[in-house]
């Protein structure tokens, strides 16, 4: 039974200034486990707190995707064999409507900005997630996770 992930992306800017070489990357890892992309999307290129394979800066991308549980482990190998994704950060996102999920993703007034900038923004309580782990299992994520537009990822 396929269940519903959140993914954050992180790729080389050299490789992902164009979207559509992330977005075809991102359909290689995901056709291979066998997920249905829900929702895919540039959160924003920022300048990396330290060296990731010799990369100063990355640029991510926010997917939602459909998938079995059993695959998400397979699909973390594929990105560690990638040699344009640098990392990726997979989290069980149960409960997420659509809407939600588009509140999520930046707008594209704040990619054109840094959202640094954005003053004013109210947190976002997000609906209780799972952290998916390495065995299947899954442990539950705190309660008290608040996310803004503004928070580095």
């Amino acid at each position: 039974m396929k269940k519903q992930y959140e993914a954050m992306f992180l790729f080389d800017p050299g490789f992902a200034g164009d979207l559509a070489n992330a977005e075809q990357e991102i359909r290689r890892i995901m056709d291979r486990a066998e997920a249905e992309i829900v929702l895919c999307r540039r959160w924003d290129e920022r300048k990396l707190a330290y060296e990731i394979a010799g990369r100063k800066r990355g640029v991510y991308v926010l997917t939602y995707f459909l998938a079995d549980p059993s695959r998400i482990r397979g699909m973390e190998r594929d990105v560690q064999l990638s040699e344009s994704v640098l990392r990726v950060l997979v989290l069980r996102a149960d409960g997420l409507t659509r809407e939600h999920m588009e509140q999520f993703m930046p707008s594209e007034r704040r990619t054109e900005s840094h959202p640094e900038a954005d003053e004013g923004e109210r947190p976002v309580r997000r609906p209780r997630t799972t952290v998916a782990v390495a065995d299947g299992d899954e442990e539950p994520a705190p309660d008290d996770r608040t996310d803004t537009a503004t928070d580095n990822v």
